[in-house]
């Protein structure tokens, strides 16, 4: 019986390169996709996910990689609540004008 192993998080770069490079040795030395899968706790999509976007990559790339996108995220939500701010100003302004102009 195959046991699926639950990640509670998302591997870090060195974790990354290391199941790759272990996947890659299994498939060199005989091992089927399937066995090799197990071995390594992962899913058919999370394997091809992870080759596809970090297969080409050398470690230090891999971690400026992850790096950089806790930082767009970090970014991302910063911009956000600029510009949830923004609307709330513009929201205030808005209705600071509407009762100017009452009688």
């Amino acid at each position: 019986m195959t046991m699926m192993m639950t990640r509670l998080r998302d591997p870090d770069a060195g974790e990354i390169q290391s199941l790759l490079a272990t996947g890659q040795r299994l498939q060199r030395e005989g091992y089927t996709r399937d066995e090799m899968l197990d071995h390594l706790g992962l899913d058919a999509l999370t394997w091809y996910r992870y080759v596809a976007e970090y297969g080409a990559l050398a470690p230090e790339q891999l971690r400026r990689l992850r790096k950089l996108e806790v930082e767009n995220q970090r970014l991302r939500r910063a911009v956000s609540e600029l510009m949830l701010d923004k609307l709330a100003l513009e929201e205030a302004a808005w209705s600071r004008a509407d009762a100017r102009s009452a009688p």
